[in-house]
Parts: structure tokens; sequence; C-alpha cells
């Protein structure tokens, strides 16, 4: 049976996705696939179960903690990433996947992966795979080559990927907001010394909440426990409402991802 041109074509992508040596080279990224049609191929989607997801702590916080949202500079105008080689099928399609859902929900600027077998020019951002590196991100574009961790296992769902790819398109943690003292309350008693720091609250001078309602559900917000040292509590709502992202992009999060690209 003849191939159409459009499935040569979705075929020739597809397989630049994948952790393989093909004899192809690329001078520019190529869009990511919607899941409907990695299905096509049959590639293998599993995502790990709950019990390996370690939580983002950020990249260079201290040295990023300049990096306001409110500043142009850190935006992108084409969001193109590189995951490293040593993903295998499955992690790739976890990083397309996440990478297509933000790609629909902010139209206004172009998503693209850089192949294995690419030289990525320009600016981009290279997804290192691990073991121990945890999953952290720079916040904001850096300009040319920035790093991006998610170790496997224990970063690899498609919400751990997007929330590090939001902090990459310039937001911070949801209970980092100027205003988060008046909905959650930090019990600095019971976390870890070397991660207080992830608990830090920006300035309004730095960061904007682009007038959105604060939400304790948002794919950027930590959950109650993380980086408990004693199993209780390090953050709670002041209104008794349970927090912590839900795995997927909440309303609010779209919102300010247009707000901040001006994709009105």
């Amino acid at each position: 049976m003849m191939m159409s041109k459009e499935l040569i074509v979705i075929l020739a992508i597809c397989k630049s996705l994948l952790p393989c040596a093909y004899a192809t080279t690329f001078d520019k990224p190529v869009l990511p696939l919607s899941p409907i049609m990695l299905d096509i191929f049959e590639l293998e989607f599993n995502r790990f179960p709950k019990s390996e997801a370690i939580t983002c702590t950020m990249s260079n916080h201290r040295n990023n903690s300049r990096n306001g949202k409110i500043d142009k500079n850190y935006r992108w105008k084409n969001f193109n990433i590189q995951p490293d080689p040593a993903y295998d099928k499955r992690e790739y399609r976890l990083i397309n996947d996440a990478l297509y859902n933000l790609m629909e929900a902010l139209p206004c600027i172009t998503f693209g992966i850089w192949p294995p077998n690419s030289k990525p020019t320009g600016d981009y951002v290279y997804i290192i795979k691990g073991t121990k590196n945890g999953c952290n991100s720079p916040v904001g574009r850096i300009g040319g080559r920035q790093e991006m961790n998610l170790q496997s296992p224990g970063c690899m769902s498609v919400g751990t990927i997007m929330h590090e790819m939001i902090h990459a398109l310039g937001f911070y943690h949801e209970q980092s907001r100027p205003d988060r003292d008046n909905f959650v309350e930090i019990l600095w008693d019971n976390i870890q010394p070397e991660f207080e720091f992830a608990f830090d609250k920006y300035p309004d001078s730095d960061v904007s909440t682009f007038g959105v309602p604060y939400n304790y559900e948002s794919i950027m917000h930590y959950k109650g426990h993380d980086f408990s040292k004693n199993k209780q509590p390090t953050i709670v709502a002041k209104n008794g409402a349970k927090v912590g992202s839900v795995g997927y992009l909440q309303e609010t999060d779209i919102q300010k991802l247009k707000l901040m690209y001006e994709c009105l």
C-alpha cells in the first residue's frame, strides 16, 4: 500500500524523536507530535509510579534569584529543546507530550525539538538524563544552551516535565508569589535546612502574578510535605485547602503563560 506524502513526513519526524542514529541531518528543530500521532507508531507510553516522583528545586537558584519573570529579556520567541540521547523511547515520548501540551496552551510562540543527531543553534534547552541530578531548571531564557535536569527514574511524568519547562519559560513556583502569605503558611521548622531556599518568596519588583488568582493546585505548586525533615507539613493553606500540583496544567497556569507572553 502506498503511503501518503503526509504520512511519510510524519514518519520521518517520529524517527527523529527516537534515540537512534538516523542518517538524516537537521538544520532546524522539528515540531512535537500529538500523542495520537505517536500512538500510530505504537511507542510505549507508561508513567513512573507516584512513589518514584521527586520534587523540583530549580537549578542555580541563588544565581538566578534576580531573574524576575517581569523582565522580558528572559522570555522566548522560539522555545526549543534537545533531549539527551540517553533517554529511551518511552522517556522521549513523555518529553514530546509535555512540550506538545505547552505548545497547545501557548500558541503565540514556536516550540520545537532538536533531534539527538542534530547540532542545535540559537537559544535552546538541553535536557540531561541522570540518576541523581534531580528535577530542576533555570528560570527563564538565559541565551545559547541552557540545561535542564530530568533524572530517570524520578522526574519522568508529563506533569513534572511540564513543570520544569514552565520554569524555563520564566515562572517560579506558585508559593513563591509576592502575595503567597495571604494564602499559605510556610512551616520553616519542618523544612530540611538545605532546601529552605526553595520556599523563598519573591518581591513584586521582580515577579508578577499577572492578576491571576492564587491556585493551590497549580502545576507549579509544592505539595504539603515537600522537603519535610520530620514528616510534618512544610506548607499549609490558610483556608484548610489541600495544597499541591495535581499533575496537569490548571486554567490559571495557562492564563499566566498567555499573559506573560502577551498571547491574547
